[in-house]
């Protein structure tokens, strides 16, 4: 669902890896144009991505939901501001 990299992982190539693995497991599953979804707001995840080959291709309102074991005093859903970025898969 999510990819992080741990501040001592960072700088290390380990979100890159992890990346083009699922990338690679994509392509061999025949799809060719693949889609993920960032929060808003993230510039270290933007310039990863772009550095990566990846586009925006459209913003929009996504619902999140607090896990079960938040305070009482926080109720349902709310919305973010999320980005979808784009990147035709292939492979030499």
């Amino acid at each position: 669902m999510k990819l992080y990299a741990s501040r001592q992982a960072r700088g290390r190539g380990i979100a890159h890896d992890l990346l083009a693995h699922a990338e690679r497991l994509l392509f061999e599953d025949g799809v060719a144009k693949a889609e993920l979804f960032r929060t808003a707001g993230n510039l270290r995840a933007q310039k990863f991505y772009a550095r990566e080959g990846w586009r925006l291709g459209r913003t929009f309102q996504d619902a999140r939901w607090p896990p079960e074991n938040v305070p009482e005093n926080v109720n349902g859903g709310f919305t973010v501001e999320t980005h979808a970025y784009q990147k035709h898969l292939g492979f030499r």
